[in-house]
């Protein structure tokens, strides 16, 4: 019987109720072809890790690029990276929590968020200490002014004109349209977003004397932000994490000045909702391309369950017309991934980390994350034949095969396959079969005789070898009502 394809999953897709849909795809990037292809979809690898500098301190609480140099506050320490990873300390950040930045030619404004702030000139990093400065949560520059959003959530404020250092206590505005407090303040298309717990506010500047910046008339959002480190430009706009009145916490992205739509699928949402408040409020987003993929990056961090990591990709949602999620994740149990803060510079892409000071460099030639296996799984969407019994043939799973390593391990890559009969609650022994040594162009990984399954089956593909491990077809030969 000639082999018929099994659809690639195309991201994450993991119902509430397993035997509905059990899919995940992790470490995998799911891509549609812009072109004539094999298929009309595939899972490639994602960038690995390697070490670009070390700056020995703490963990990376955010990252900015200043007069193109990468700035890095990692541990209590503001940090910058030479395009050979050299690293300077510039001085001290207090606190422990993340901060927001912003800059312009002459200065670069750190807020650490309830908490002092500071502005560095490249040479000498000072504390600001107007009386008039309030501690705040977040800071964007706007048409020559730092503008802050209040810790207290009831207004915002602007420095003097292109200096940090001087302030007004009359400089201040406030959310006119709804009395939510303000969460974050957002620059796109160089207008302000005053971003509350249940609306968004857009504004202008309006010049003269006193506070600058005045609401656009009708420029509101109905749904507001839960996070003030969920927010990212992207593609052109911006998203954020958030909702509107009596709503769950969602993914939306901002499409005018007056409307947002929800990016995040019903199963991304479920999956948010695992978390409670205040590790949704402490969530943060950053983003990135690779390969022609745009991704906007959510991360929920816990003490009490894994932590998740969900990356939307705009490419591939713009092609196949149904929003396309995945995950990543560091080490080999649900986790989430190490980056949190991610720049451009140097000609290369570079992240501060979760729990050290190292600074990496996301490279499509590296398989491991500091020398650490990554792990590669994806598990399909149940199939079956109206209920009708199936007796699995073949399985084939067509990989970019015969790329292994010369020596050591990944020299003989293994990809692992088990399945799932019930709906994804339990999965069976493993099957190991191997992607190909170096060379080894032509191989195909098949599995044969899978037995019988009475109603719908998931299969699921693992690899953790340090080798690329592009899949780009799946095939199997069922026989429909074998075994009756």
């Amino acid at each position: 019987m000639a082999r018929s394809p099994i659809p690639i999953p195309l991201g994450f897709y993991q119902s509430e109720s397993l035997p509905f849909s059990a899919q995940r795809c992790i470490n995998w990037i799911p891509v549609i072809p812009q072109g004539e292809a094999l298929n009309n979809r595939a899972l490639m690898m994602r960038p690995g890790l390697k070490q670009f500098a070390d700056t020995e301190l703490g963990a990376c609480r955010g990252a900015w690029v200043f007069n193109e140099v990468p700035y890095f506050v990692n541990g209590n320490s503001l940090t910058s990276i030479s395009s050979t990873g050299v690293v300077t300390n510039h001085g001290t950040i207090s606190g422990t929590v993340r901060v927001s930045m912003a800059s312009n030619k002459s200065f670069l404004v750190i807020a650490v968020p309830g908490g002092d702030a500071y502005a560095f000139d490249g040479t000498d990093l000072t504390k600001i200490t107007d009386p008039d400065f309030k501690p705040s949560d977040s800071v964007v520059f706007k048409d020559g002014f730092f503008v802050f959003s209040a810790s207290d959530g009831n207004s915002f404020f602007h420095s003097a004109i292109n200096d940090p250092f001087s302030y007004n206590a009359l400089d201040f505005g406030s959310a006119e349209v709804s009395d939510d407090r303000i969460v974050s303040l957002h620059i796109n298309h160089n207008e302000l977003y005053a971003l509350g717990t249940l609306t968004v506010e857009v504004f202008q500047n309006v010049g003269g004397t006193g506070f600058v910046f005045q609401r656009i008339p009708g420029a509101n959002i109905t749904r507001g932000s839960a996070s003030k480190y969920g927010t990212v430009n992207f593609d052109g706009s911006f998203v954020f994490m958030g909702g509107g009145v009596n709503e769950d916490v969602a993914i939306w992205r901002v499409v005018g000045s007056s409307q947002a739509q929800k990016i995040s699928t019903d199963a991304i949402d479920n999956a948010i909702q695992m978390f409670n408040k205040e590790e949704i409020e402490s969530a943060f987003s950053t983003t990135y391309s690779e390969k022609g993929q745009l991704f906007a990056i959510f991360t929920l961090n816990s003490n009490r369950i894994p932590g998740r990591t969900f990356v939307y990709n705009g490419t591939a949602t713009a092609l196949a017309g149904n929003h396309v999620w995945f995950e990543l994740q560091s080490g080999l149990t649900d986790a989430p991934w190490r980056c949190n803060a991610i720049v451009k510079a140097c000609g290369k892409i570079l992240c501060g980390d979760a729990s050290t000071g190292l600074i990496g460099e996301l490279d499509k030639n590296t398989f491991d994350e500091y020398g650490a296996p990554i792990f590669q799984q994806a598990a399909t969407a149940p199939f079956s034949q109206n209920g009708t019994a199936i007796f699995a043939g073949e399985l084939e799973a067509t990989f970019e095969a015969g790329v292994g390593l010369t020596v050591g391990q990944g020299s003989n890559p293994v990809i692992r396959m088990d399945f799932s009969d019930d709906g994804g609650r339990t999965w069976s022994n493993e099957f190991k079969r191997f992607l190909g040594k170096i060379g080894e162009f032509g191989h195909a990984a098949i599995w044969r005789r899978q037995g019988r399954f009475p109603d719908q089956r998931v299969i699921r593909l693992t690899k953790t070898d340090p080798v690329k491990g592009n899949l780009i077809r799946l095939a199997a030969t069922p026989q429909l009502g074998s075994g009756n």
